[in-house]
């Protein structure tokens, strides 16, 4: 999501949350909307790597932020800023408009028929997925955000047009020619 404009950049059903699946979707939006200027997550695992916590005897996060996840390793090599939000509060702004979806979705997917998580998670191409694309059209083009008062996606290209946006343009760096090649994310 965009923290100017509220807009959702990409959005997906998946059977299981993986770095590769999250690879995938940084890559979407890098060539969809440009380069971010940082990404603010919580710290999964997927996200960052966390030995434990600080005890007596030893310093855990000495270890913690001399780790990096392939993920981030993505990011840094975009040079894209990476801030974890240390607890779940902190991402109240995300976490409002994806509570609100996800109460959408599940009573679209009632009204559908779609009341089994298998068939939802047998249908991710199907059925509800098509759920999840209608409501985040509604959400992204239709919808006057509550805290903006404006439609996240006229924000969002206002924020690019008047060079407010803190996206940026994506440039392949050498010796690569193509961002895509054999299915792997390059740059």
């Amino acid at each position: 999501m965009d923290d100017f404009s509220r807009f959702i950049l990409y959005a997906i059903f998946l059977k299981k949350e993986t770095s590769w699946a999250h690879i995938l979707g940084l890559q979407t939006v890098i060539l969809k909307h440009g380069l971010p200027f940082s990404y603010y997550v919580d710290c999964h695992s997927i996200f960052r790597f966390v030995q434990g916590r600080d005890s007596f005897w030893r310093r855990h996060h000495q270890l913690t932020d001399g780790s990096s996840p392939q993920w981030k390793q993505v990011l840094d090599d975009c040079n894209v800023k990476v801030t974890y939000a240390l607890f779940p509060q902190a991402k109240g702004k995300i976490e409002r408009p994806y509570g609100w979806l996800q109460d959408r979705i599940i009573r679209t997917c009632v009204r559908e028929n779609i009341t089994d998580i298998r068939q939802a998670l047998k249908l991710c191409s199907g059925q509800a997925q098509k759920v999840l694309l209608e409501e985040l059209y509604r959400y992204n083009y239709r919808q006057v955000h509550s805290t903006t008062g404006e439609v996240p996606y006229f924000r969002f290209q206002r924020a690019l047009k008047e060079k407010k946006s803190l996206f940026r343009e994506f440039k392949i760096k050498p010796p690569y020619e193509s961002p895509i090649k054999s299915g792997t994310f390059f740059v």
